[in-house]
């Protein structure tokens, strides 16, 4: 059984590898080879919004949910502070998120770049487009900030001793 296994494995590992390499080479001779970065400006654009966001706004939120009285610096306070900071990052990269996925998805030359996607968008659905999924992205990125700052502040407790500066 174990060998069957074993065969199997190995078949779909190059059946696989196969498709891949079949699915680049197509892409670079259907679109060409600039093709296999579509999106990446908006990507970096994304990822360093999201990133920003999230680091800034958790220790703003945590500091204002101190200072209210109401939190203490505990798990409490540090899980709403992730879904607060998972909600601004949201807020913020949603619509460069938008607006990568449909460069990415888009026939070649439909879109001259990141501004003509969004200028497009905007025109063509409105506003409200740039919102597109939400709901499941925040339910992703809170629950990643959730798990991050909650192990960023057990390390900081643990290794740097108790508490966090206010």
């Amino acid at each position: 059984m174990e060998k069957f296994h074993n065969h199997k494995k190995d078949h779909m590992e190059k059946y696989v590898r196969n498709l891949i390499i079949t699915s680049v080479l197509y892409i670079c001779r259907e679109e060409g080879l600039g093709a296999l970065w579509t999106g990446l400006g908006p990507n970096i654009a994304r990822n360093a919004l999201i990133n920003a966001a999230e680091l800034a706004s958790y220790d703003q939120i945590k500091e204002s949910l101190i200072g209210s009285g109401f939190f203490q610096d505990n798990a409490v306070c540090h899980m709403a502070s992730s879904l607060g900071a998972g909600f601004v990052a949201v807020c913020v990269g949603s619509p460069v998120d938008v607006v990568k996925s449909r460069m990415m998805g888009a026939p070649a030359g439909m879109y001259s770049g990141m501004l003509d996607a969004f200028v497009q968008t905007a025109k063509k659905d409105g506003p409200l487009a740039f919102y597109n999924g939400f709901g499941p992205n925040f339910a992703r990125l809170g629950t990643w900030n959730v798990v991050m700052f909650m192990t960023l502040e057990q390390v900081k407790t643990r290794v740097f001793g108790a508490g966090t500066a206010h």
